[in-house]
C-alpha cells in the first residue's frame, strides 16, 4: 500500500460509524501525520499553466437555471490550432478561479513531472 493509499484508507476510518472516537482520533492524527511528512519530503517541480486556448468560460447569465453553473464559449479555430498542437489522445483540464474572480480553463498537469526528493 502507498501512502496515497494509507492516507485515504486512515480518512476512511475517521468517517467510519462503527468506529469509536479514540480510533478516529488515532487514525486521524496518523493522517495528518503521513500527509506532513509527504509535503515536506516530496516537492513537485514547478510547472507553468497551461491555458486551453479557444475554450472561455463566463458566468451563467442571470435568467440560468440554478444547475446551470457556467457557460463555455468556444473560438472555434483558436481551439481547434490549439488541439492540433497537442501531442496526447486524452487532454485533461479543469475549470478554475482567478484571485480576481474570473474563470479559466487550465490543463490538469497533476501527475505530471519528476518528484525531488528535498533534503531535511
Amino acid at each position: 500500500m502507498n501512502t496515497y493509499e494509507r492516507i485515504d484508507s486512515l480518512w476512511r476510518k475517521v468517517k467510519d460509524p462503527a468506529a469509536s472516537d479514540a480510533e478516529k482520533e488515532a487514525a486521524a492524527k496518523m493522517a495528518r501525520r503521513l500527509m506532513g511528512q509527504d509535503q515536506r519530503h516530496k516537492k513537485r517541480t514547478p510547472k507553468e499553466k497551461k491555458f486551453v486556448k479557444g475554450m472561455y468560460i463566463k458566468p451563467p447569465n442571470s435568467d440560468a437555471p440554478p444547475w446551470v453553473l457556467f457557460g463555455v464559449n468556444i473560438k472555434r479555430a483558436e481551439l481547434l490550432d490549439w488541439l492540433t498542437d497537442q501531442s496526447d489522445s486524452w487532454i485533461n483540464a479543469q475549470v478554475c478561479q482567478s484571485k480576481t474572480g474570473g474563470w479559466y480553463v487550465e490543463v490538469n498537469q497533476w501527475d505530471d513531472g519528476p518528484i525531488i526528493e528535498e533534503d531535511d
